[in-house]
């Protein structure tokens, strides 16, 4: 109370330097007795913010006695601020957002507008996802690290995949000739699908109970699927499945590779459709003119002829 303001000023800057720096060790050394990533993870975020509150209160007893008369100067300041930095304000409100409403938390998979990927982190302003997609496989990481604005889960679509079901349903096509034993190719596929993705059968039905007993909605096929349909003389098969989301570029590899191995040992009763192209070479028109005499031009001479 007995400082000038120029002295509680120093004070100022002292004091939040070394709270800042005791925090850091902090930030640094607890959480190496934890052994857990995500319990790592969430004593570091604590004490960081742990660090923010301890620096405002500190502020707030250092200039109790001004605050009182600064108020007015505040509150127009302040409004300016606002203004000025509205983005700012607009992204610490998405933060609160994001966890009031468990929009997402560290480790979920989601797409935001566009981009999509693995939450990595959580700050105060920004969303930090690991970039999943772009010119890789759909599932596979591009090694982009990228920071979205919280503002932006006030704006855009979020898409989550990780919380309640886990799954998504994928689905492959299979292109065969015309010729093709349509019921043995519907046979082979979902013969194929149960031995491949079996294993998510029942997985994946417990999830969807799971997430029903939340939501009102119906219950959807968890077997795989096949539809057909002919297109430009072929066979086109659809086989819809659900997968794993983190595992859709692995399974459509297991997937064709037993199709392939399965109409080749089909012994001609599957086959695939030709893409070939036919070239047909057609003879030009006869010249109207070709067989008839030729006609010598104005002054020239004919044999026998004198001028």
């Amino acid at each position: 109370m007995s400082l000038s303001l120029l002295g509680k000023c120093i004070a100022a800057i002292v004091g939040i330097l070394l709270i800042h720096a005791g925090f850091r060790v902090l930030e640094q050394t607890l959480p190496r007795h934890f052994g857990r990533v995500d319990e790592r993870y969430r004593v570091r975020k604590f004490v960081a913010f742990s660090g923010y509150i301890a620096i405002l209160l500190f502020v707030s007893i250092l200039f109790e006695d001004r605050l009182g008369r600064l108020s007015f100067a505040l509150g127009v300041a302040g409004a300016g601020v606002a203004v000025a930095l509205q983005d700012v304000l607009a992204s610490i409100a998405g933060a609160f957002s994001i966890g009031f409403s468990k929009l997402y938390t560290v480790g979920d998979r989601v797409q935001i507008g566009d981009t999509r990927g693995d939450v990595i982190d959580i700050g105060l302003l920004r969303t930090t996802l690991m970039e999943v997609g772009s010119w890789v496989g759909r599932d596979l990481y591009s090694g982009r690290i990228v920071r979205i604005p919280n503002n932006a889960v006030l704006k855009n679509s979020v898409f989550n995949y990780s919380q309640g079901f886990r799954f998504i349903w994928d689905q492959i096509k299979v292109v065969l000739s015309i010729t093709s034993d349509a019921g043995a190719a519907r046979a082979m596929l979902l013969r194929v699908a149960h031995e491949v993705i079996g294993e998510y059968l029942v997985e994946a039905q417990n999830s969807w109970n799971a997430v029903s007993d939340d939501y009102r909605s119906e219950n959807p096929p968890i077997e795989p699927v096949v539809s057909l349909a002919v297109n430009a003389g072929s066979l086109e098969f659809t086989l819809n499945y659900v997968v794993d989301y983190a595992k859709r570029t692995t399974m459509q590899d297991r997937l064709f590779a037993k199709i392939v191995g399965e109409i080749a040992s089909s012994k001609g009763q599957l086959a695939w459709a030709s893409s070939g192209v036919t070239v047909v070479n057609q003879m030009p028109p006869p010249d109207p003119t070709a067989g008839r005499p030729a006609t010598a031009p104005p002054g020239a001479f004919h044999a026998g002829e004198s001028r």
